[in-house]
């Protein structure tokens, strides 16, 4: 696999583009980078970032153990048996419950999140006024900032998404004014710039590795991730014949099949059986055949390759993380995140 630091940079310019004046960035970089490599990509970018967002305190604390120095926010919420890693690490947590108050070791910062909908973490609006009074009992805490999180903005102009501003905006008004604000994600950038929601700073997420967020598309974003892999045998099928478990591709020509060492263990979504594209050269064939756990298939019709010759699962626009997302109905993100560790990376 190879990961394209340039386009990466190529997608952080996009966003730049969209930023109002001083207004930071919060890149998030958790599970995994969306599954592009932690520690590479926050290092390629730590310079022309500000801050970076983490799901897990324990991404968290493997960021400063690779010498990060940015701020780090951690999304999660607190809980007892990692609550020391924050105040260790110089972590920043996340307020997403009153009771969280108690659980925070001495010293520690935290920023409030606020459900103005999306109904996941996040203090409810009918506890705010509880929550201001609470938190004047933790002198020892700091509070240093609060955001919400839009759950429409992938879809241009949905309603939603100024009336969750709208009470946020309420809300914020009872805290102090000096505290760092941030609410808008991929969506919010790119399909939001006229509403106010660029606040001290946004929270650029899945457009960094190239895909916006939605069904909309961003022209001035590029996947920086291609999957390559190799043919590991080359055999004859005749036609009539079947390949792979449950005989689902019948070959329709006397031709050859290419059998690629990558499947469903190494994050080839098994729903994709008979229904993607692989590149070899310049050429595109089909996959066929069931995936199977370690194994994919690709019928070459007349075309016989070398064993070992190189094949491309994923590259570029043509082949991205997004097409196969729409042939298994889901999203970009959960196809990088569900490549296995065992797909070795290279980073250009």
């Amino acid at each position: 696999m190879i990961i394209h630091l340039s386009k990466l940079d190529h997608n952080l310019d996009a966003v730049d583009r969209r930023l109002n004046p001083g207004v930071q960035r919060m890149a998030v970089v958790k599970d995994n980078a969306y599954g592009h490599g932690l520690i590479p990509i926050s290092n390629h970018i730590k310079d022309r970032v500000e801050w970076f967002c983490v799901a897990r305190v324990v991404e968290g604390k493997v960021l400063r153990e690779s010498g990060i120095k940015n701020p780090i926010l951690v999304f999660e919420a607190p809980r007892e048996q990692t609550a020391h890693i924050y105040k260790e690490y110089g972590l920043t947590a996340t307020l997403a419950e009153i009771d969280s108050l108690n659980v925070l070791d001495e010293g520690t910062e935290y920023h409030i999140n606020i459900d103005t909908g999306m109904h996941r973490l996040g203090v409810l609006p009918e506890q705010v006024s509880e929550l201001v009074k609470s938190i004047s009992n933790y002198p020892q805490l700091k509070c240093t900032g609060i955001y919400t999180h839009f759950f429409k903005s992938d879809d241009p102009n949905n309603p939603e998404v100024e009336t969750q501003l709208n009470l946020f905006k309420e809300i914020r008004a009872q805290f102090p004014s000096e505290w760092m604000t941030h609410t808008a994600n991929t969506g919010g950038i790119f399909h939001y710039r006229d509403l106010d929601l660029q606040f001290d700073a946004v929270r650029p997420g899945v457009c960094l590795y190239g895909y916006g967020a939605g069904n909309v598309e961003v022209p001035d974003l590029e996947p920086i991730l291609d999957w390559k892999s190799f043919l590991m045998q080359v055999k004859k099928v005749k036609a009539g014949d079947s390949a792979s478990y449950g005989a689902k591709w019948i070959a329709p020509m006397d031709g050859f099949i290419g059998i690629i060492p990558a499947g469903y263990s190494d994050g080839i979504p098994r729903v994709l059986t008979n229904s993607f594209k692989i590149k070899i050269k310049e050429e595109y064939y089909d996959q066929v055949g069931t995936i199977s756990m370690d194994y994919s298939l690709v019928f070459l019709r007349n075309d016989y390759y070398e064993k070992g010759t190189e094949i491309y699962l994923l590259q570029g626009n043509e082949l991205s993380a997004k097409e196969w997302a729409k042939k298994a109905n889901t999203i970009p993100y959960e196809i990088t995140t569900s490549i296995k560790e065992r797909v070795v990376k290279e980073y250009l």
